[in-house]
């Protein structure tokens, strides 16, 4: 048994069996995969990994394997994937996840190749526990959603993990009361109505951590030049999309440094904190052309051509419109096991405003701003808000 101290959690024991897993150079990787990409450009403090998420995701997941009514080779099983389920992220975290699904066709939770082809494979199997089952627990394919859920320890752990580094204070929610709360129905985990406001407090903090943290405008811009430079690489033969699989922030840094032209621009650029600025930024509901039908790559070239300038210094960002998962967590109340989102109207609401607080981009150098943002408007048939009248127009003085 081995303590570590965690800032979030405190100590966290550490068995024997989870050192050895934790001591592989796979996992020892993840101690330079930056947890929240560029974000430390805006916030200075977000320097975590995904080597402390993970070892908190793997403290959760042991309380909430407490309350189920299984054998041990199955919490153990659990609890392994909880600690491994981070382990295929690229360099760079999520910033770097949509050249893993375009050029591999796997996610950041394919991984079955990196535990069976380390040493990560026979400490599992001495401890007598299933590699399948462990990758099912990864991928959400359980009948138990402890690590990847509606609400699961993944989220808990990095929602209070990110707000305590970066400052952000939004993140923070009764983690605590949150666990005491939840309960398990067979395999289902539920929320007992006691933890209801804790609930709805976690899914009130990822709201507010997307426009404030994950969906920065300085964040999103820094990410997508990042993305713009790699893209080059790839398409230039330059790298072997499946080395991404092995480097790390360090790796990745270092590779861009060396390469001539728009690629070592880029990274100088980022080096320097001298990013490209918004020529438009604005929310999607001012946008009235179909954003899920836009390629960015090509939106980007044409953009370009029509403003007269390169490619490669225009820079399309289109976000996902995705709904909040949490939305369907279980909950009891009074004997009724119903959804949070069929429960609360403060969930209602905020799954109707998460469309608001998305934005789309279209970035360029300083000196390019104004060409850009005329074309850019026009291109995105992006609706015009008239001017507000001063105060003094409006009542009379």
């Amino acid at each position: 048994m081995k303590i570590i101290q965690d800032p979030i959690h405190g100590s966290i024991k550490i068995e024997d069996w989870l050192l050895k897993i934790i001591d592989t150079p796979p996992f020892q990787r993840l101690r330079r995969i930056s947890q929240l990409g560029f974000a430390n450009l805006v916030y200075p403090g977000a320097n975590h990994t995904r080597f402390e998420h993970s070892l908190g995701t793997m403290h959760i997941a042991e309380q909430l394997v407490e309350k189920i009514n299984d054998v041990e080779r199955v919490k153990r099983e659990i609890i392994a994937s909880a600690l491994l389920h981070d382990i295929g992220h690229p360099p760079f975290s999520h910033s770097t996840e949509h050249f893993l699904r375009e050029y591999l066709k796997i996610t950041h939770e394919d991984v079955r190749d990196i535990i069976k082809g380390s040493e990560i494979k026979d400490i599992l199997k001495e401890e007598g526990l299933r590699i399948n089952k462990i990758l099912d627990h990864i991928k959400g394919k359980s009948d138990y959603n402890i690590v990847s859920g509606d609400i699961d320890s993944d989220r808990m752990d990095y929602l209070v993990r990110d707000s305590y580094y970066t400052g952000v204070a939004y993140g923070i929610f009764d983690l605590g009361r949150l666990i005491n709360k939840i309960y398990f129905e067979g395999k289902k985990l539920v929320i007992d109505s006691g933890g209801l406001k804790a609930a709805e407090s976690l899914l009130v903090s990822r709201f507010m951590m997307n426009p404030t943290v994950y969906f920065h405008h300085v964040c999103r811009i820094a990410i997508k030049m990042y993305e713009k430079a790699l893209r080059f690489c790839i398409e230039k033969q330059i790298l072997d999309p499946l080395e991404l699989r092995r480097m790390d922030d360090i790796d990745m840094i270092s590779f861009l440094r060396k390469q001539e032209g728009y690629p070592s621009e880029i990274v100088n650029l980022l080096d320097c904190r001298r990013l490209f600025k918004r020529a438009i930024y604005v929310s999607l509901d001012r946008i009235k052309t179909d954003v899920t039908k836009i390629n960015p790559e090509r939106a980007e070239e044409e953009i370009a051509s029509t403003a007269g300038i390169d490619e490669k210094y225009v820079i399309v960002d289109i976000p996902k419109i995705e709904e909040p998962r949490e939305v369907r967590a279980l909950v009891n109340i009074d004997g009724q096991i119903l959804s949070l989102e069929e429960i609360s109207p403060l969930v209602r609401s905020l799954k109707a405003a998460y469309r608001e607080v998305l934005k789309l981009g279209v970035y360029t150098k300083k000196k390019y701003l104004e060409k850009v943002a005329k074309v850019a408007l026009n291109y995105f048939n992006v609706e015009k808000i008239p001017k507000q009248k001063r105060l003094d127009e409006i009542i009379r003085i």
